[in-house]
């Protein structure tokens, strides 16, 4: 695939493995498979654990096509919910009480839905924005739509947190302003929204479009509409998103706007609000490269977001290298950017705190891709690791592979051990060419005990 620059679940119960005290898995609770749904989100509630699942789609069809699904405390399915038809599921955030709030989208609108604890829908509450259509705009001849809530290219532009049983919502406006929103919840009223913050400007933006190849393996085409959020118990919030000169000439917009002059063209914006909304800063980090936007997380006064940049560009196909990055969520200053270089190609999906200055990080690694184009090999390994506060990679944590594409996608903390939430036997991107019916992937969650480093 070149780049054109254009416009569960059937469950098997519980595996037991050794461990030591270097960091490797001590005991393996929990090994549930996904039959043909790919698990990109794992939350702990407090009755069971919620999954975001995923059917993967060819470059052909419409997507993205998600459910959720609650496990009791056995690793049995609980219940289920399944977006109305014509709505996408895009993302949910789990509540202290065991409710969970969804959010869905059409190619224009964006609702809010609150679920019980058995994924019956309670309320819902339609995001409207009179404000949105006169955000600050940055034209350089892109396309826009004033009339919607979400960008033309791609509905999976938003993304929720829980702040104890409200919720913030981040998005990127049809404008492709990325903004900020909380909403306050109460019975039998519902939603009802307190701020609104504008975390970015609009301006123009082009998408991707490909002259070969069938299933885009990263979600690289439309990452750089992404916007990545997280929310505390305080109310801290962190919304991070990624800069590219060619596609999303963010940081001259924000440097405009915000009176932030810069030199960097590529990499990650990292904005602080506080709990009321208010803007306490935004952290610039150059990746000098192409790079992607694919994790963040809030925890204490660190935010950490992860990803892959485009090191350099090889003949093999191994120029990606995964990277994370830590700002101090205090002051805004930047802690800590670096590459993990593990295995030929890396990306990280998620990150999170494992004490002593340590962190456990979950992507994939070992792939190629075309080093002139998009064309990500079908063969990768899981990745699962951990790495000190300066990125040094600690060590890697073995972890079963399936025959073809290998990803994990989502850690959380459960109690004492872990959640990991990802694939296998994914396709590359060619692999649909000749057979869409090759275009699918299972998911796996396994609760892992990892002994303190």
């Amino acid at each position: 695939m070149k780049l054109l620059a254009a416009l569960a679940s059937s469950l098997v119960a519980l595996a037991a493995c050794g461990g030591s005290d270097s960091g490797a898995p001590d005991t393996m609770l929990l090994d549930l498979s996904v039959a043909g749904q790919a698990v990109i989100k794992v939350r702990a509630g407090p009755d069971a654990a919620a999954l975001l699942e995923e059917k993967l789609v060819s470059l052909r069809e419409s997507g993205p096509e998600r459910r959720l699904t609650l496990l009791d405390d056995s690793g049995a399915v609980r219940s289920r919910y399944v977006a109305p038809r014509g709505r996408a599921l895009i993302d949910f955030a789990q509540h202290p009480s065991g409710e969970i709030s969804v959010v869905l989208a059409t190619a224009k609108t964006v609702t809010l839905v609150r679920l019980d604890r058995l994924a019956a829908a309670i309320s819902e509450f339609e995001l409207l924005d009179p404000q949105a259509p006169n955000d600050p705009f940055y034209d350089d001849g892109g396309v826009h739509d004033d009339t919607s809530m979400l960008p033309i290219f791609t509905r999976d532009a938003v993304r929720v947190a829980a702040v104890g049983e409200s919720v913030v919502v981040a998005l990127r406006t049809g404008r492709n302003a990325v903004v900020a929103y909380r909403f306050e919840y109460a019975r039998p009223a519902g939603y009802s929204q307190t701020w609104r913050t504008l975390v970015e400007p609009g301006l123009s933006m082009f998408g991707l479009g490909v002259t070969s190849g069938s299933f885009d393996v990263f979600g690289q085409l439309e990452n750089h509409f992404d916007v990545q959020l997280d929310a505390d118990e305080q109310g801290r919030i962190a919304v991070a998103v990624v800069g590219n000169p060619g596609l999303a000439p963010l940081f001259a917009a924000h440097a405009d706007y915000f009176n932030q002059p810069t030199s960097i063209t590529s990499g990650v914006l990292v904005s602080r609000l506080g709990p009321d909304g208010q803007r306490l800063g935004t952290t610039l980090i150059d990746t000098t490269q192409s790079s992607e936007l694919h994790g963040l997380r809030l925890s204490d006064d660190d935010i950490a977001v992860v990803g892959r940049v485009y090191s350099q560009q090889l003949d093999d196909g191994t120029g990606w290298n995964a990277y994370a990055a830590h700002v101090d969520g205090a002051s805004g200053a930047l802690r800590h950017y670096g590459t993990v270089d593990v295995d030929r190609g890396e990306v990280l999906f998620d990150i999170a705190p494992l004490g002593q200055g340590r962190y456990l990080v979950a992507g994939t690694a070992g792939y190629v891709q075309n080093p002139t184009g998009a064309s990500i090999s079908e063969q990768t390994t899981p990745l699962l690791a951990v790495l000190e506060s300066d990125g040094t990679l600690k060590q890697r944590i073995d972890v079963a592979t399936g025959a073809r594409q290998n990803q994990l996608r989502s850690i959380i903390a459960r109690g004492g051990h872990w959640l990991v939430g990802g694939l296998v036997n994914g396709p590359g991107t060619h692999s649909g060419d000749g057979d869409s019916a090759l275009i699918t992937a299972d998911g796996l969650v396994r609760e892992i005990a990892i002994a303190a480093p």
